[in-house]
């Protein structure tokens, strides 16, 4: 499918480098996800069904060249119940993906 410029439209994929990360308690801790879409896609990230917003806790950034991004999630002060399933969502018009990344105390 082409856009009016005649340029490739691609819905979300996500390439995610460690599906498991191990950390102990007390510390900080970066996730990531690398996702490609045309025309751009909304990304964010996702814990316990609740998407994660920056706070104190959460630190989130998203680097993008053009279609890519390249998405960060650092947990900060991890404890007992920051362990569990973190998902990096990306979406367009053209469609929706997600990776998940689990995340285990040592």
């Amino acid at each position: 499918m082409l856009d009016a410029s005649g340029q490739i439209m691609v819905s979300p994929m996500i390439w995610v480098p460690n599906q498991l990360v191990g950390a102990p308690a007390g510390t900080d801790v970066t996730i990531d996800c690398h996702t490609e879409a045309y025309p751009r896609a909304i990304s964010y990230w996702v814990y316990d069904n609740v998407m994660l917003l920056p706070t104190k806790k959460y630190g989130t950034e998203t680097m993008e060249n053009s279609y890519r991004a390249h998405m960060k999630l650092t947990v900060r002060n991890l404890q007992v119940g920051d362990f569990g399933n973190y998902r990096c969502i990306s979406k367009n018009s053209l469609g929706e993906t997600e990776g998940s990344i689990r995340l285990y105390g040592k």
